[in-house]
């Protein structure tokens, strides 16, 4: 058990880390990357993932509600936290605590671990995340306005897509399949590096407060999401994936949006920053688990 953990992780970690060493000797801008990702190949791997296993309507409500529970429970021991700290100012500090890297590192754990299928729920969770990164996080950076960014990406016309196809059973002419597999099969990689290589250039800001907001994001997002899943009955693929999204280190859109709302953005990267580091431990320790 213990080496199959080991052949599902160390990939994962291995790309990450080659996008860092990349960052040592070339030095480029990510943004292009990121517009190739959400844009197209994303949205491609949504399709692509969501036409390779059946499911049904209560599957995409029950994998989609947990998700919100978790991003809301962790917002709540945040708010806490904040409050016990008296640091009420840190509102960039919500981001990287309740908004997980369910995409980067999911994605290739899932598939690693539990196949196509277990991509294909991890993709329901990342929907689900995505649209409460560009409505509930752009209002917690933002004020207002958050919900008009989100049907501003073709995300959420890609979700509808696919989600349309799979619950009417209908199957794409093969050469779009083809088309969507190839570009899809690009994103896994890509994300990798791009975390990687954003990583290079993090500065460790706030150190107590940065490494409470990653156990917070990893730690309380395990303990939230067994317990959702536990009172739920959750039981299976979907209540692994849940549980191994949950424990996903902060997601690095969290520092893009403080960046671009100007909200405490160097502690909101040094979280993420952190939450990745921490996530080499408990990230194995949450795939033995899962996988007993």
């Amino acid at each position: 058990m213990t080496l199959k953990i080991l052949y599902v992780a160390a990939p994962v970690f291995c790309i990450i880390g080659l996008g860092y060493l990349f960052a040592n000797f070339k030095k480029l801008s990510l943004e292009p990357v990121i517009e190739i990702l959400l844009y197209l190949t994303i949205p491609a791997l949504v399709i692509s993932s969501l036409s390779k296993k059946q499911f049904v309507a209560h599957d995409l409500v029950v994998v989609g509600f947990a998700a919100l529970v978790v991003v809301v429970g962790t917002g709540i021991v945040s708010w806490i936290y904040l409050s016990v700290i008296k640091r009420k100012d840190l509102r960039g500090f919500y981001l990287p605590a309740m908004f997980m890297n369910s995409g980067n590192m999911s994605f290739p754990l899932a598939i690693l671990a539990f196949g196509p299928d277990g991509l294909a729920v991890a993709v329901i969770y990342y929907i689900a995340i995505s649209f409460l990164v560009y409505s509930l996080g752009i209002y917690i950076a933002k004020g207002s306005g958050g919900f008009a960014e989100m049907f501003k990406l073709p995300l959420i016309y890609a979700s509808s897509i696919g989600i349309a196809l799979n619950l009417a059973d209908v199957r794409l002419p093969e050469p779009i399949i083809s088309t969507v597999d190839m570009l899809g099969a690009a994103t896994i990689p890509m994300m990798q590096i791009a975390l990687g290589y954003r990583l290079h250039s993090t500065k460790l800001a706030n150190p107590s407060i940065s490494i409470s907001g990653a156990l917070i994001r990893i730690i309380g997002g395990v303990a939230i999401a067994y317990a959702v899943v536990t009172i739920l009955g959750i039981e299976g693929l979907n209540r692994k994936i849940i549980i191994l999204s949950s424990a996903m280190p902060s997601a690095v859109i969290n520092f893009v949006v403080s960046h671009r709302y100007k909200l405490n953005s160097e502690l909101v990267a040094s979280i993420v920053a952190v939450s990745t580091l921490v996530s080499i431990i408990t990230t194995p320790i949450v795939l033995m688990w899962i996988m007993e």
